[in-house]
Parts: C-alpha cells; structure tokens; sequence
C-alpha cells in the first residue's frame, strides 16, 4: 500500500504546487503531517475547545460524533416494564371422560372479581368449546377465546405437566396494578365441562412462593411470582 500511496501523493503534491505557482522542489512537508489527512482533522485556533470532547482526529464531524451522554443518567430498572413474572406449574390427571386420555384444558388469570386478565396456556383446537370457564371468562372481557401470549397448542394425547408464565400485563400489554388475582385451571376430556379450580394470590412488591393444594384433576402445583 505504501508504495502506491507514496508517489501518487507525490503526483498530487506536485499539481497543486503547479497550480498555486508554489515551490515543488522538496515534496510535502513532513511536519506538518500528511496532506491527505481528513478535512476534519483541522483545529481552528479561534474556536474554543472543550476540554471534555474527544480529540480533533478521533471525532470526526459534529454530526458523526458519538451522542454526548454525560446527561442522560442511569435508567431506573425497577419502572421498566416487562421485569414482573409469575411461572406456574401443574400436573393433570385424568377425571376419567368419554375421550380419556386425551384432554383439552386451559391456564389464566382472573382478578379478584374473575374479570378475565391473560390465557397462560392453552391445549386445544375444535374441542375448545367445552373449555365453558374459559370461553366464557374472555368472553365477558370482550376478548373471546384470547391466546395472546399464550402458550398454545392442540388436544393433548395424555396427562402430564402444564406450564404458563404471565408477565404481569393484561391483553392490551398493560402492566396491572399490585392486588388480588387468581391463577384458573380447566380441563375436559368429553363433550362437556370438566373440572375447573382457581388459586388466589397477591401481587406486590413481595415475591410470592404457593404450593396450593391438590384440586380434582390438578396436582403438584407451584406459583412463583417475581415482581
């Protein structure tokens, strides 16, 4: 590179000279640094500097330059939404249907009134009509059979662990305020309603840990908020 760089600045040194009527004889200047530098690398003595800004020849540009983030301070975590999370865990047993062991079921959360928040998980497809807890919770909230967010899959070919996790937000992605809510479970495996059972918990600045107790249908299950 230095070999090509070396005579074509030579080249370009000896046309400027020509065209200035400037004296050529002993090539560019070494001190005053290479003529090629960028234009921005040029330090204006009558313009003040800040002893804080990053050297001329790192710079660049004004406009080019890094944000000057002397001001913008540290953002506060705990006002950040998305850092609340509730797992929820469970076991399904048979109730011993038409269809056993096949099942379809669904996992939510309701406030204390059963006003219907957000679907965690839900296993079902052109049976989810009989979910009748379920259909008719979202329903009433004006947001009939709602998945969003939710795990979601189709009817389950046996028993076994159920997992959902909220964030803390409703459907619109609104974080809910501290309070009462519930944790709903239900599953059917006939043409009809099966079991259906709801586990109340307080939200709050406290972290919460429930292991609530075995409910028809639904065993071994666990609550762990982390607000």
């Amino acid at each position: 590179m230095k070999r090509v760089a070396r005579p074509l600045a030579q080249a370009v040194w000896t046309l400027l000279c020509a065209a200035t009527l400037a004296s050529c004889a002993d090539g560019p200047d070494p001190a005053q640094g290479e003529f090629w530098r960028p234009w921005y690398d040029t330090v204006d003595a009558s313009e003040p500097v800040d002893p804080t800004d990053p050297p001329r020849d790192l710079a660049g540009p004004a406009d080019l330059r890094p944000p000057d983030r002397r001001d913008l301070g540290s953002p506060d975590l705990a006002s950040m939404p998305g850092s609340c999370s509730l797992a929820v865990t469970v076991t399904t047993v048979s109730p011993g249907g038409r269809y056993s062991p096949r099942n379809i079921g669904a996992i939510w959360v309701s406030d204390s009134s059963n006003r219907f928040i957000k679907t965690l998980n839900v296993w079902a497809d052109k049976r989810a009509k009989y979910l009748k807890q379920w259909n008719q919770a979202t329903a009433a909230a004006s947001v009939p059979a709602s998945r969003t967010d939710a795990i979601s899959g189709a009817t389950k070919s046996s028993h076994g662990v159920r997992t959902g996790t909220w964030n803390c937000t409703n459907t619109a992605s609104v974080p809910v305020a501290d309070g009462s809510y519930k944790v709903c479970f239900e599953l059917t495996d006939y043409d009809g309603q099966g079991p259906y059972d709801c586990v109340a918990f307080t939200k709050s600045p406290a972290p919460v840990s429930l292991t609530p107790a075995d409910a028809p249908s639904f065993t071994a299950r666990k609550l762990e908020l982390n607000p």
